[in-house]
């Protein structure tokens, strides 16, 4: 009986400890989603990737060094001597062994295409830098939405059990008054189908509240049941500064997507630059060294020469077949194709910025509105229950004002998450988004609230 006890008691812990393990800040989200995302890891792939042109780039610009070597072994028959007697004509293989090897060194000297070539690198790295670290501020864009998803869905399925249950028992109350006569019949059934409408609103909100937590799987890799409602006291503030235009300035300056742009005009400048390139000579400047050897045992015969060379070899192109003068047309429209693709990211950030700012400011003055309406939803829905008690009101009356109040809850817990991501995105968009920002918004998370993911089927 204590054994059985004692593993009914670890089991219990077990329970608990996987339980808890399934449940996961905001915090716990993002260390878990730059371990394990794939977009990331992928993102950073693609930049170690693009990081290699420099070094393959600079060896262009270095000598080259090549050593080779060489052995042969040559076996041949040659007549020795012939036996007139017999008519026998005696053979003896001959064996000559070569051996070689050469060592040389090639620096190229005026190569002005390797040399735009390397300079082309850089802005090509610059451009895959600019590329990552846009990725890594959109995954903190994806985990506070992904996150705020689930506290929404969860608000929403919330309210619709909170409107289901007021509806309940306006029900119950109803079917009261009608038994005693009090009420119509038609009161009973307009209760009856506000109830079950209100029912199938809460079925369709726990199969969104389900699944609003897969995208935190495909984020970390993992399973979590259960994430930290926000506080109450989470902060709503007016951007700072409170100024469009200095926004906008620091989106012009920091931001990925233009710096990303800038950075492909860049690289496409210098491809011009190395297409004209091969019009122009090429000078490289080579040393080699080089040893021969040939031996024949039988002869006792050894044949050695060494090699020295120093030289210079200039290259004047004259005739490609037009391959050339194409290349330069090519590279001249990639480029003018670099400049309107920079023209319109400066335009569509800016247009962005604005958006955002107008939009976080809406949010503020939306957060502070809803607040507003759900006390004048509340105090409707009381004046509206005590028409309906003095006969004043009817059933539908009070319906209504219940799911005013309810959908006014609603509207203020989605205005706050929209402030939320609207301000994150706002900082992504001129760069200045970190981790921090998370942390500082999962210091407002309430570890004694948490939100488990329903399950729709145990209905």
């Amino acid at each position: 009986m204590t054994n059985l006890r004692s593993l009914l008691g670890s089991l219990c812990i077990s329970l608990c400890s996987a339980s808890f393990a399934q449940s996961i800040d905001l915090k716990g989200v993002y260390q878990l989603a730059v371990k394990n995302d794939p977009q990331i890891s992928a993102a950073q792939a693609a930049f170690n990737a693009q990081s290699e042109v420099v070094p393959q780039a600079r060896a262009g610009l270095l000598p080259g060094i090549s050593i080779s070597a060489n052995y042969q072994d040559i076996t041949s028959p040659s007549l020795r001597e012939f036996n007139p007697l017999t008519g026998v004509t005696l053979f003896e293989d001959t064996t000559t062994i070569n051996e070689s090897w050469q060592a040389g060194v090639v620096q190229p000297l005026i190569r002005m295409d390797r040399w735009y070539q390397y300079q082309q690198s850089k802005s090509i790295k610059a451009q895959a830098q600019a590329s990552y670290t846009a990725e890594e501020l959109a995954l903190i864009v994806r985990v506070a939405a992904s996150y705020l998803a689930i506290l929404e869905a969860h608000d929403g399925l919330g309210s619709a059990n909170a409107e289901r249950n007021a509806v309940k028992r306006q029900l119950e109350q109803v079917q009261q008054r009608f038994d005693v006569g009090l009420v119509a019949i038609t009161d009973v059934l307009e209760s009856t189908a506000s109830f079950d409408a209100s029912t199938v609103n809460v079925i369709e909100a726990e199969g969104a509240q389900a699944r609003s937590f897969e995208p935190l799987m495909r984020l970390t890799g993992q399973s979590f049941n259960a994430v930290h409602a926000l506080t109450a006291d989470f902060p709503v503030r007016h951007p700072e500064p409170n100024n469009e235009e200095a926004w906008v300035d620091a989106a012009l300056k920091k931001n990925t997507t233009i710096i990303a742009s800038r950075a492909a005009v860049a690289a496409a400048e210098k491809q011009a630059s190395i297409s004209k390139s091969r019009h122009l000579p090429t000078l490289d400047a080579s040393i080699s060294y080089s040893s021969q050897t040939s031996k024949n045992p039988s002869a006792f015969q050894t044949n050695r020469s060494d090699t020295e060379v120093y030289g210079l070899q200039l290259t004047l192109p004259i005739y490609s077949g037009g391959g050339t003068r194409s290349a330069v047309r090519q590279s001249e429209y990639r480029l003018i194709e670099a400049k309107e693709t920079l023209d319109l990211a400066l335009r569509q950030v800016s247009e962005n910025v604005r958006a955002l700012f107008t939009a976080i400011n809406t949010d503020v003055a939306r957060v502070k509105a809803n607040l507003r309406g759900i006390e004048s939803s509340r105090s409707a829905l009381e004046a509206t229950e005590t028409g309906y008690e003095v006969g004043t009101r009817n059933i539908v009356d009070v319906l209504l004002a219940q799911q005013r109040l309810y959908f006014s809850e609603f509207q203020f817990a989605s205005a706050r998450y929209r402030y939320i991501n609207d301000t994150l995105r706002l900082k992504e968009l001129i760069g200045h988004l970190t981790a921090e920002d998370l942390y500082e918004l999962n210091r407002f998370t309430d570890v004694s609230n948490p939100v488990e993911q329903v399950n729709p089927l145990t209905r």
